[in-house]
């Protein structure tokens, strides 16, 4: 978990690694490895695919991913194509505090000790991915920055003290809807990151099954099945949650008229698109800005 680039180690031989960077570790691929994830985005915006959803983020967001979860992010700054580049949006500079924590390092008698119940809970619950509010998030980064310049002898009881903490806390959003993760083969994590990659990239314009077949090599009714096997939905109900987490954000940040983002998020009329929008958001694009201006 050393291969960064662009990073700084900031704890070296130690049962964990933390590291700032301007890039992810594994840019723009699914994937998945032994050690505990936790990462805070002080600055950036992009997109977080886990199991069944795919979550638009920003500065200032705080993940927990379980050990051997496949996961992707994708951010705006390194982008193959990015849609905001080429409307002449100025993407927000990355910069990130990565932990990864090996448990197993610990030694399974360790980890079976009664007063580490709460721990192993979080270690579990960590598999479908936990976004970390609130207090907690002060809380987190304190912990983290702690990390940076205590002494060795130190750095174990403060992580502990973190991790549990975390799982003390009811600052945590389970809100990437997923009762369960499969493992990833390689195969799998270069097809979807293929098709993800496809996707996000694409999502506005008019994407046809044939156009997203061919580029993992497989027929129409193959690629539907192997999808929903992969993901638990279809293609088109990801792509259309692809467009919608869009249309979110063009709410939120910017001014454009309803009809406007309607297009520019790639659906071909506005009825459709305040349909798909209130079965995604619950309430209508004009309600959703209002309450995210308040």
């Amino acid at each position: 978990m050393k291969d960064f680039f662009g990073q700084t180690i900031l704890t070296e031989n130690s049962t964990f690694t933390l590291a700032t960077a301007n890039v992810y570790h594994a840019l723009n691929s699914f994937h998945s490895h032994r050690e505990l994830e936790l990462i805070y985005i002080h600055s950036g915006q992009g997109s977080f695919s886990i199991g069944q959803s795919s979550k638009r983020i920003a500065s200032g967001t705080i993940i927990l991913i379980g050990a051997s979860t496949p996961h992707m992010f994708k951010f705006e700054t390194n982008r193959y194509y990015d849609y905001a580049m080429k409307h002449g949006w100025t993407p927000v500079p990355l910069e990130l505090l990565t932990l990864h924590f090996d448990p197993n390092k610990m030694g399974q008698d360790f980890l079976n000790l009664p007063e580490n119940k709460l721990l192993n809970k979080l270690l579990s619950a960590a598999k479908i991915g936990l976004q970390l509010d609130g207090k907690l998030k002060t809380c987190v980064i304190k912990r983290m920055k702690q990390l940076e310049n205590c002494q060795t002898y130190e750095q174990l009881p403060i992580l502990l003290l973190l991790m549990n903490e975390i799982a003390t806390s009811q600052d945590i959003s389970q809100n990437f809807e997923n009762e369960h993760i499969k493992p990833f083969k390689k195969i799998d994590e270069t097809r979807l990151s293929r098709i993800y990659l496809y996707t996000m990239d694409n999502f506005y314009k008019d994407i046809k099954l044939a156009d997203i077949v061919a580029i993992v090599y497989m027929v129409p009714n193959a690629f539907c099945h192997y999808f929903k096997s992969r993901t638990g939905r279809s293609y088109f109900d990801f792509l259309i949650e692809v467009r919608i987490e869009h249309a979110c954000k063009l709410l939120r940040d910017g001014n454009e008229s309803v009809s406007n983002i309607c297009t520019s998020s790639g659906f071909n009329n506005i009825s459709n698109f305040n349909r798909y929008f209130k079965q995604q958001t619950g309430s209508s694009p004009i309600t959703y800005r209002q309450e995210h201006r308040k």
